[in-house]
């Protein structure tokens, strides 16, 4: 019996991605996901964010459950909401530029994002018309070690920022539609 190969580049199944790929071009129902979250408050300014299951091309997959506490004004048993979005930008990245670059043939030694942003907290507080609640903006340094020129390292850099998802959604407006259950 033959022992099924994987072709790992940059850490990179790359069988899974090229899948994936394959299966997106055939039929565009199997590029459709559906990821899933729920929020609940644990009192005061806590609570616990729980993913679990996702939707992939209309059928549910089951996967473990993670849990992530949030928190404000002085509670620092786990990361704030706006510390978790930086984080998630930096998950995205990583496995976008990881991902591209094996399909590029660009090889990646080591990879680091660091983020920074800033919140007026007056927006949060409804201290003023002019001041959003959210980040103004966010700086990332991306520091990475490749063999690869320059040039190839900042065609990765736009493949990348074409193809996160995160940075797409943050990028460009989305509807959020808010709906109350009693």
């Amino acid at each position: 019996m033959a022992i099924p190969t994987m072709t790992i580049e940059n850490g990179v199944d790359m069988e899974k991605f090229e899948g994936l790929t394959a299966a997106a071009q055939s039929d565009a129902d199997n590029a459709q996901f559906r990821f899933f979250a729920e929020t609940e408050w644990t009192g005061g300014t806590t609570c616990t964010t729980s993913v679990s299951d996702i939707e992939k091309g209309g059928e549910m997959v089951s996967s473990p459950e993670f849990t992530m506490e949030g928190a404000l004004f002085g509670h620092r048993d786990g990361p704030n909401a706006l510390e978790q979005l930086l984080g998630s930008i930096g998950t995205c990245l990583t496995i976008t530029y990881a991902a591209h670059g094996a399909e590029m043939g660009i090889e990646l030694s080591e990879m680091r994002f660091e983020f920074e942003g800033g919140v007026d907290m007056r927006g949060l507080l409804g201290l003023g018309d002019d001041v959003r609640p959210g980040f103004e903006s966010i700086e990332c340094t991306a520091n990475i070690e490749s063999p690869a020129s320059t040039e190839q390292l900042e065609e990765l850099k736009q493949v990348a920022r074409e193809r996160s998802p995160l940075l797409d959604t943050l990028e460009n407006e989305i509807t959020v539609a808010i709906e109350h259950e009693q």
